[in-house]
């Protein structure tokens, strides 16, 4: 096994290894981004209409445009600006502060549309869920980071 640490050690050790941290903030931005845009695009159109599954879920149906609103903005706008701005080191505590910020609304929001959508209404399983399994993994990562 010693062999196999010298070997693999070198690699982890290397100035890059900060890319990997830079790929999954941007690869998470990318997708809450992608998944918002046509959230906002809807209600942009329609103000006034709410979005569809948002009225299909029991507790967020009681104020469905405000709710659609907001989960609409965090996805485009909040949780993409935040994990980003996490990785500035040169903002000092503030990073630290953006990715917790990114990492909380990310999370909130993938608990909201695991347990509040995809269960109950899709009825899904955890097989089903893959992605969106992946978004909270990595939301709960810069929660924590």
């Amino acid at each position: 096994m010693s062999i196999l640490n010298k070997a693999t050690n070198s690699i982890a050790q290397t100035r890059l290894g900060v890319l990997s941290e830079w790929f999954i903030r941007i690869c998470l931005a990318w997708v809450f981004f992608e998944y918002g845009l046509p959230k906002i695009n809807s209600l942009i159109e329609s103000p006034t209409t709410p979005l569809g599954f948002i009225l299909k879920m029991d507790f967020f149906s009681e104020f469905p445009i405000i709710s659609s609103w907001l989960i609409a903005i965090a996805e485009v706008l909040l949780v993409p600006l935040f994990i980003i701005l996490g990785g500035f080191n040169f903002l000092g505590p503030l990073s630290k502060s953006f990715s917790t910020l990114g990492g909380i609304l990310g999370t909130f929001v993938m608990v909201v549309i695991i347990w509040g959508f995809h269960f109950p209404i899709l009825d899904d399983s955890f097989s089903d869920i893959h992605l969106q399994m992946m978004l909270l993994a990595m939301s709960l990562y810069f929660l924590f980071k």
